[in-house]
């Protein structure tokens, strides 16, 4: 009988290559599917989510409640910033009031980071563009600020750009809470046994990665800004980590806090019950 094909798809950045590096170059296994892996930015992977295109795809975390009825949150793979997350930058200094009626670069709409500009000053205008063009956008003039995500929020000052705000950080701060920054979600019509096993699988994939960083982070290095960026190794710190190996409590409470937010500014009009896949036995090392 043939195996049924999985599609995972992930953004072309180091830490959710990191995630996948083990299940990718047949380190970890994952029995009874044929792997198809896809790498799209953000925006792309947040519409073609709400049409249910991949069994396993990275959304913002703000998108979810748009897709809940399609769509469970697996444990593992969660982006979590904790006292850190998208970045505000602009030429040169300025405040957030500053931003009222000015152009703002986001990388996507919806995403977190348009969420959180949204959030922390409504009356700036938000301007759709890929994220790895905001920062030259911005550098050039053609806006007057720009939301960081994935490498360039560590890239930006080699550009000659300022931080306006930690965005990610006033999060943080205001709620008492880590920012979920994306999720992992796996598609709730493979039923509850195979969305286990594929949580398990994925989960040993990305403990093989942190147990063995060295070949891991050569082999992903070339995603994001690439070797000559110099984000790797800090990035994949930042994003692929024990929060990101099994969602923690507080993230999970996190996630009520920021749907409830959606919920406020209109983005939703309900938050979806917090339904998280926990892994079954662990995928075996090839």
């Amino acid at each position: 009988m043939r195996r049924p094909s999985l599609a995972i798809a992930y953004t072309p950045d180091s830490d959710d290559a990191f995630y996948y590096d083990a299940l990718e170059n047949g380190l970890v296994s994952l029995p009874g599917y044929r792997l198809r892996f896809r790498r799209e930015p953000m925006a792309v992977l947040n519409r073609a989510a709400l049409t249910g295109e991949c069994e396993v795809t990275a959304i913002s975390s703000v998108v979810y409640p748009a897709i809940a009825n399609s769509y469970a949150i697996l444990s593992v793979g969660t982006s979590v910033g904790r006292g850190y997350g998208p970045v505000l930058v602009g030429r040169k200094h300025c405040e957030l009031t500053d931003l009222r009626g000015r152009r703002v670069g986001v990388p996507g709409i919806p995403t977190t980071g348009w969420f959180l500009l949204r959030s922390l000053c409504p009356e700036a205008v938000p301007v759709e563009m890929p994220f790895d063009e905001i920062g030259s956008a911005v550098a050039a003039g053609e806006l007057d600020a720009g939301v960081m995500i994935h490498e360039e929020l560590l890239f930006y000052p080699r550009m000659g750009l300022r931080r306006v705000i930690d965005l990610g950080a006033e999060w943080c701060h205001r709620n008492a809470l880590p920012l979920p920054v994306g999720l992992n979600v796996v598609r709730r019509d493979l039923g509850a046994p195979a969305m286990r096993t594929i949580c398990g699988a994925i989960a040993a994939s990305l403990r093989h990665a942190r147990e063995n960083p060295e070949p891991a982070l050569d082999r992903v290095s070339r995603f994001g800004r690439g070797a000559a960026g110099g984000c790797t190794e800090r990035f994949v710190q930042m994003f692929a980590n024990e929060d990101s190996q099994r969602m923690p409590a507080d993230v999970r409470t996190a996630l009520r806090v920021l749907f409830a937010q959606c919920v406020a500014l209109g983005i939703t009009n309900a938050a979806p019950p917090i339904d998280i896949i926990e892994p079954a036995v662990a995928a075996a090392v090839a």
